[in-house]
């Protein structure tokens, strides 16, 4: 039997009429799986191997001997902790560990809130985690990687209890956060170029740290070329971030190559975001081809004009005499570009004459 496609997330908009970025993924997908089996196994561990066992001593030695038993059953727990204390903090450290993925989860939804409110320039992907060369998932995830205009983002969220974070000095965590985030804005420009490739090669990826605690104070907005930033000032650097902007028709390829490294049950489960976005993208891209046209068409007028040789378009096939018409190309390497084709295509002529307009 396949695997049953993920559920999309709610994304609880309230805004109706109003045009908000497409999200692709669920966030904390994977930080709340982790931490709900790691605090879930412990939890079992501790009924089956340490609560169950301990009530059925108190039960019985209490029935037999009153308050006796139940200050022998005490001495024998305290003694056992006593002596498992090495294995008690191990558990104690795994519980923590359980907890912090819990609260890492609930950190990247505050993030997901925030980047909702972007416009629909703009696809974000949660918890983004794609196939390696065995079709299995790669063993590197992005919290979130945000698409548009003004660039392509990868955000690493983090949700500490401490209001404060200090600058990123070497061996803290704040160091580690930076470090971090760094490596996975590397590792997805790379795969960006691999992916396309080559064609996407030049997109540089903007790496920032979100801290997400209510609240939070930051020493440094910047580190190195990382952006450190509190999550109330997130939607607004992403917006106004103009060193790495790139048109609508690349962040629709952007896009496409990333959501082609997904599972096929992320893709499908997602399917109608990418297509709403694509659509955005194909206008723009129609919109560049339909200005070159016009800016040659106009250069040719000016031209002429002048009597200078050579560069109106020609309006008959030079194959058949047939009348060329502008068209634009649905597949192949040349697919959305326009060109002349002869009006005998679809004739007993078959002519496959044309003319590329760029």
């Amino acid at each position: 039997m396949g695997t049953a496609a993920p559920a999309a997330v709610n994304l609880d908009r309230t805004d109706e009429g109003v045009a908000l970025a497409q999200i692709v993924g669920n966030p904390g997908e994977s930080a709340g799986v982790r931490g709900a089996l790691i605090l879930g196994s412990l939890s079992v561990v501790t009924f089956v191997f340490f609560v169950l066992p301990s009530a059925y001593a108190f039960a019985v030695y209490s029935a037999r001997w009153g308050a006796v038993g139940v200050v022998v059953v005490m001495t024998i727990i305290l003694g056992a902790c006593w002596w498992k204390r090495a294995d008690l903090a191990d558990a104690i450290g795994f519980m923590r560990e359980g907890r912090n993925w819990v609260k890492g989860a609930s950190g990247e939804y505050r993030v997901h809130k925030a980047l909702c409110e972007l416009s629909d320039e703009y696809i974000v992907f949660h918890d983004y985690h794609p196939r390696g060369r065995d079709g299995r998932p790669a063993a590197w995830n992005v919290d979130h990687i945000v698409v548009g205009p003004s660039g392509v983002f990868v955000l690493d969220a983090k949700n500490y209890s401490p209001k404060t974070v200090s600058a990123a000095l070497e061996g803290t965590c704040f160091a580690r956060n930076v470090d971090q985030v760094q490596r996975n804005a590397l590792e997805l420009k790379d795969k960006l170029g691999l992916w396309s490739g080559g064609d996407l090669a030049g997109v540089f990826v903007v790496p920032v740290v979100v801290y997400t605690q209510d609240g939070a104070q930051l020493a440094n907005l910047r580190e190195g070329v990382v952006r450190t930033l509190p999550l109330r000032l997130l939607r607004q650097e992403i917006e106004g971030h103009r060193e790495s902007a790139i048109d609508q028709e690349k962040t629709g390829r952007v896009a496409l190559a990333l959501f082609a490294q997904l599972p096929t049950k992320t893709q499908v489960a997602f399917g109608g975001a990418i297509q709403a976005y694509g659509r955005i993208s194909k206008a723009a891209r129609y919109e560049i081809c339909d200005a070159r046209v016009a800016q040659r068409r106009e250069a040719s007028v000016a031209r002429d004009s002048h009597g200078e040789p050579g560069a109106a378009l020609p309006t008959t096939c030079p194959k058949c005499g047939g009348r060329l018409a502008e068209r634009t190309a649905k597949t192949g390497s040349r697919a959305g570009k326009k060109f002349l084709g002869c009006e005998n295509y679809y004739s007993e002529k078959k002519c496959k004459y044309g003319y590329n307009l760029d």
